[in-house]
């Protein structure tokens, strides 16, 4: 299965963990799992477990927009994206699950 999670929380929020657990049991299930981060979402890009994500497989997308704003510097293990790249992913993807 696709599955496309998409993150506008902050990396200290319940939704946050709810994120990694949602993640890893779609990557032990040998999932094709694609993450997004958007808003206030781009702080987890700073975070060590997005990165053990990206590391096991996850594909790590972020909105460069949100991230400038924030002034979060690119990460080598994520790709920059847009509001059109989320469009796409949604269309791409078959179960897709938004945490704000």
């Amino acid at each position: 299965m696709k599955l496309l999670l998409i993150m506008a929380s902050n990396p200290y929020s319940a939704d946050f963990n709810t994120l990694v657990k949602f993640a890893r049991a779609g990557l032990k299930r040998n999932d094709k799992v694609s993450i997004f981060f958007m808003a206030n979402g781009t702080y987890c890009l700073l975070h060590d477990d997005v990165k053990k994500l990206a590391e096991e497989g996850a594909k790590i997308y972020y909105c460069a927009h949100n991230a400038n704003q924030r002034k979060i510097e690119p990460q080598p293990w994520a790709e920059s994206s847009s509001m059109y790249g989320l469009s796409k992913l949604i269309s791409e993807n078959e179960k897709v699950i938004s945490l704000s």
